[in-house]
């Protein structure tokens, strides 16, 4: 299906791995225009020149800290525009996690982590993209929430609780700005095994005695801290969260906004 991205350019924030790459792949596939702007910025240009190959798009890594204080994501988007031209979306796909535990063990240094990384990362974010949409007539942003927003997880309480601040955040710039032509969804991943659970892959494996690609899911399912039981029965794929982050930058969600899409493969927790 044609996405209507052809030709368009896409500022993509957490661009270079995970979910973030593989919504790159996929709009550079259709003909889209792609930045991907990270803190690793060699991997950023590395990454942006495989798209470039591959797809015959223009396509650019720039090196940015989105949780650092200051102008940095507005030189970095205002960079953007000038190699590749009149943007007309973003998709900001970045957000870890880090310490985990209970309530109680989550000082102020944890919680102004998760701050800065999640809730402060979509605000520069945004806040850097949106006067260029405006003035190219319109556009669109996805964010990235988590389905834990709806089933918050006791041992990421900072990660639940500023996971369902961008979600809020979202909703507002899109009543915001749809008078701007502007459209603000949200996508609300589940367990999804992305190359930054290799460091423990093989060990989950030996640990459950079950096959790599089943690891992640099998702990994750199994231990009752997590109790991630989906229904499909396995984590998602990047490539199946970065389908849904470019169809929703794309004209074929035209009177899509506002809107939190879980993909979470029927998760029950």
């Amino acid at each position: 299906m044609d996405l209507g991205v052809s030709g368009a350019n896409f500022v993509l924030v957490g661009g270079t791995t995970g979910i973030g790459f593989a919504a790159a792949e996929q709009l550079a596939a259709d003909g889209a225009h792609v930045a991907l702007l990270a803190r690793d910025e060699d991997r950023a240009r590395a990454r942006a020149a495989r798209l470039a190959d591959e797809h015959g798009v223009r396509a650019v890594g720039i090196g940015v800290d989105a949780a650092a204080t200051g102008d940095g994501m507005a030189r970095a988007v205002e960079q953007a525009a000038a190699s590749l031209g009149p943007l007309r979306g973003l998709a900001v796909t970045a957000g870890p996690m880090k310490q985990q535990g209970p309530f109680l063990e989550h000082a102020d240094d944890s919680w102004d982590w998760y701050y800065q990384m999640i809730l402060m990362a979509t605000v520069r974010s945004c806040r850097a993209v949106i006067p260029h949409l405006q003035r190219n007539g319109g556009g669109t942003i996805v964010t990235t929430a988590a389905y834990s927003v709806r089933a918050p997880k006791v041992l990421i309480p900072p990660y639940n609780a500023l996971k369902a601040a961008v979600l809020t955040l979202s909703k507002i710039l899109a009543k915001t700005h749809g008078a701007d032509g502007i459209r603000v969804n949200t996508v609300c991943p589940g367990l999804f095994d992305t190359e930054v659970n290799d460091f423990i892959r093989a060990q989950r494996a030996a640990e459950y005695g079950v096959p790599l690609q089943d690891a992640i899911y099998t702990h994750l399912s199994s231990n009752p801290d997590w109790n991630m039981r989906v229904a499909l029965g396995r984590g998602g794929r990047p490539t199946e969260a970065g389908e849904l982050i470019a169809f929703l930058l794309g004209e074929r969600a035209a009177y899509l906004t506002g809107a939190a899409i879980n993909i979470d493969g029927g998760t029950d927790f």
